[in-house]
């Protein structure tokens, strides 16, 4: 896959992004800062080549940063699921400005009570061909104020997903739990990868304006599509 963006001129259009107005705890909305997000996808689409002529789920699409980022690298369509009518609202205004509307298709959904699969499945045979795999990338809820956020998404991801890129939180006690959890899901994980992220002050009970967090970056192969 050639690269169809400097990195400067990619980072420079996702920090034009608008982000959460509004941010819900509930949900852990947090907005993944314009080099992370480079870092990221230049990473799955130049060096892992998971990108070209793949259907892409941005699994807690949010306001819409790894969506964005999708299309820019080339990606023709990308699924964007969230549960946030707000966030979704954000999303829509950000792909309408960019003119990249009609290679979104957008579900919104409470992940723990709405199973996805066969939209996604429907979606893929009706745009891509045989060969094209699904790739979800996502960006979870750490499960700090909902215990298990994390893992809820894992499981959807691995009802349709051939690859899937998860963030976790980077310790030794979510390693464990989380490669315990993938085998048991029926999946491989072929990277474990760094990933720092610059956050923001959000929430009332932050105390600094900018926080350095490190994170892990699983790239998991979903033995049951091979």
């Amino acid at each position: 896959m050639t690269n169809p963006l400097k990195k400067s001129e990619f980072i420079n259009y996702i920090q034009g992004l608008k982000s959460f107005q509004d941010p819900k705890i509930e949900y852990e909305q947090y907005q993944t800062d314009a080099i992370a997000t480079a870092d990221l996808f230049f990473h799955i689409a130049f060096e892992l080549n998971d990108l070209s002529d793949n259907l892409i789920v941005d699994l807690g699409a949010g306001t819409g940063n790894y969506t964005v980022a999708a299309v820019l690298l080339g990606c023709p369509k990308v699924i964007s699921v969230d549960i946030d009518s707000n966030a979704l609202k954000i999303l829509k205004e950000n792909i309408s400005v960019l003119e990249i509307s009609d290679k979104i298709h957008i579900i919104q959904a409470d992940l723990r009570e709405k199973d996805i699969t066969n939209e996604i499945i429907e979606f893929k045979k009706e745009n891509f061909n045989e060969n094209s795999k699904i790739v979800v990338v996502s960006n979870p809820p750490f499960g700090v104020h909902n215990k298990g956020a994390d893992v809820v998404f894992l499981s959807q991801a691995f009802k349709f997903a051939d690859i899937i890129y998860s963030i976790h939180n980077s310790d030794e006690k979510t390693r464990e739990y989380l490669a315990k959890k993938i085998v048991k899901f029926g999946g491989i994980i072929s990277e474990r990868s760094t990933l720092y992220l610059i956050l923001k002050k959000t929430y009332k009970f932050h105390s600094k304006k900018v926080k350095r967090i490190k994170t892990d970056v699983y790239r998991i192969i979903n033995k049951k599509k091979r």
